[in-house]
C-alpha cells in the first residue's frame, strides 16, 4: 500500500481508476471520458495553482495505490472560501467499489492530517452518508454543524480536523 502525489506517471494507473470511478457514476470523472491524461495533467496543474477555474483554491491530489491498482484518491484544496466551508470542505475523497469497507477512506484521511494538513480543516458529507461520516469522525473529525446548500438542495454535514 502507498499514497503518493499524483503525477504523470500514474497516467495509465488513473486511465483504469478514471474509467472506474465514472462506470460508478462519480460525476468528478465525467471530463475524464475523453482523455483521462489531459484530466490527470489538469488535477496536477491545480496542485501548483495553474489552469484552476475562477474563485478556486488549489487542489493537491492524492491517490492511494494497492497491488498496482489506484483504489481511492484524496484531495485537499488550499486555501478557503465560504463554498469550501460549508459545502465542499477542504478534503474530499472517493474509493472505488471493490475497495470500500477495507479502510481504505480511513487510511487515506488519517494520512492525510498526518503528514499533509498542517491547520484546522474542514472535511463536509452529505447527510446519508453514512460510511463518509464515520471515517470522519474515525479520524478525529469534530461535528460543527449541518448546512443546507440551496444551489444542490442538500444538507451538509461540517466537521472540523485538525493534526493532533
Amino acid at each position: 500500500m502507498e499514497i503518493t502525489k499524483a503525477d504523470a506517471g500514474h497516467k495509465e494507473l488513473f486511465k483504469d481508476y478514471a474509467e472506474s470511478c465514472i462506470q460508478e457514476g462519480l460525476e468528478l470523472y465525467d471530463e475524464a471520458k475523453l482523455n483521462s491524461n489531459a484530466y490527470l495533467k489538469k488535477r496536477i496543474a491545480y496542485s501548483e495553482g495553474k489552469e484552476l477555474p475562477t474563485g478556486w483554491a488549489p487542489i493537491s491530489t492524492y491517490f492511494y495505490i494497492e497491488s498496482g491498482v489506484i483504489c481511492g484518491s484524496i484531495r485537499l484544496r488550499h486555501g478557503s472560501n465560504e463554498y469550501i466551508e460549508n459545502v465542499i470542505g477542504h478534503i474530499g475523497y472517493e474509493t472505488l467499489a471493490q475497495a470500500r469497507g477495507k479502510g481504505v477512506a480511513t487510511k487515506m484521511l488519517r494520512w492525510v492530517i498526518d503528514n499533509i494538513v498542517e491547520h484546522r480543516v474542514i472535511i463536509t458529507c452529505d447527510e446519508d452518508n453514512v460510511a463518509s461520516s464515520k471515517v470522519i469522525e474515525k479520524c478525529g473529525g469534530e461535528y460543527l454543524s449541518t448546512f443546507y446548500c440551496e444551489d444542490e438542495q442538500r444538507n451538509v454535514l461540517r466537521y472540523q480536523l485538525q493534526r493532533a
